[in-house]
């Protein structure tokens, strides 16, 4: 691994610190500029830890609420899930809320085995919301255990991550990105369903479709969507800007009012069926409808992004289904899988890039911040 040395000069060092104070944060671009190269080895581990946080924090989450918090001390990172960040509407049992969390903590260990950290992850399963979610233990190792060795391979796909909304080439997943997605699962309690039948894939479109008229009828349903959206020159650290969304500038500006206003759920639905038809594969996680299965399924989430990430493999997000308990049940029973969907995800290849998420500075996630880490 290679080891990043700070200038130890006086004279040299200040003006680092000074130049990084002085420069603005931008929720855009700063969050994805974390430099490796500045990882703090010689100081605290608590200051070596806050910067891991900084990886952490580019995971994905629903509407892009990032409901996640962490907790430094000298043994490891504590783990919370942020509920006033949650989703009453969409997600009332915080069950994508739980696994977003669990997302956020695979970026934590890939980026921590990537530092050389050995991270084993102590569970909270009681499901109390003043408890941590989990512990990351971390600790330095002579030598780094094969699992870990593994995870820090992602390491560099977690700042190219990101969801792409854009319509898919019909050019076919290769078998080996099939494999090595099944293999994911494979020491995980979620399990993988992938699919690049046509006329599953038509139905399961079906599905899509219906849950977006049904969504979008609920204005209590589009209220919520609207708080979470942005224009595209937004300076708010977290939400979906009208870019995420393939709208120029001028429509994001008017998108949360009308999402809010009117009914938009034909032609949503039309769109969505449509990007849904057209992707080469659909990827379906599932597992039991249970707290500690969310997390898992978090986890395993991030581990499939970060490979589809680091093929070219671009993705997005199709949850409406599942987020619509008779609908749910149909797409269970329709994939004929023996536990509960709990993500959907579209996956191909694409020629447009897709527009990067804002993220919040990380001294708003980190709860017993120091003055002086950075």
């Amino acid at each position: 691994m290679k080891v990043a040395m700070y200038n130890m000069e006086l004279d040299i060092e200040p003006q680092v610190g000074m130049r990084m104070e002085q420069q603005e944060f931008d929720p855009f671009k700063t969050p994805y500029e974390v430099d490796e190269q500045m990882f703090p080895w010689y100081d605290t581990l608590r200051e070596q830890f806050a910067f891991l946080v900084r990886y952490a924090i580019l995971a994905p989450s629903s509407h892009n609420t990032q409901p996640w918090k962490f907790k430094l001390s000298d043994d490891g990172i504590a783990v919370y899930a942020d509920y006033t960040r949650r989703l009453p509407v969409a997600d009332p049992g915080n069950r994508e809320l739980i696994m977003s969390v669990g997302a956020a903590i695979t970026n934590l260990r890939v980026a921590a085995a990537h530092f050389g950290f050995e991270g084993a992850v102590e569970y909270n399963q009681s499901g109390d919301s003043e408890r941590p979610l989990a512990f990351v233990r971390l600790s330095r190792p002579q030598l780094l255990s094969a699992s870990d060795r593994k995870l820090a391979q992602f390491f560099p796909a977690i700042t190219k991550r990101h969801t792409n909304r854009n319509p898919f080439l019909m050019a076919r997943i290769p078998d080996q990105v099939i494999t090595q997605l099944n293999e994911f699962a494979q020491s995980s309690v979620a399990s993988i369903y992938i699919s690049r039948d046509g006329d599953l894939n038509q139905q399961v479109a079906g599905l899509v479709a219906a849950a977006d008229k049904i969504q979008q009828s609920d204005p209590e349903f589009r209220k919520e969507l609207a708080e979470w959206i942005r224009p595209n020159y937004t300076r708010k650290p977290d939400g979906m800007t009208g870019a995420n969304f393939g709208i120029n500038d001028l429509a994001s500006v008017v998108a949360p009012w009308a999402t809010k206003a009117f009914d938009l759920g034909k032609m949503r639905a039309a769109k969505d069926k449509n990007l849904c038809l057209e992707a080469p594969g659909l990827v379906v996680l599932y597992s039991e409808d249970a707290f500690f299965h969310w997390v898992e399924v978090g986890e395993l989430l991030q581990r499939i992004l970060l490979g589809l990430t680091r093929n070219s493999v671009q993705f997005s997000f199709f949850n409406m289904p599942i987020e619509v308990p008779d609908l749910r049940a149909q797409l269970r029973a329709l994939l004929g899988i023996p536990l509960w969907p709990q993500l959907l995800l579209r996956v191909g290849y694409c020629l447009t890039e897709p527009a990067q998420s804002p993220r919040r500075p990380v001294e708003e996630v980190i709860m017993n911040m120091e003055k002086g880490i950075t």
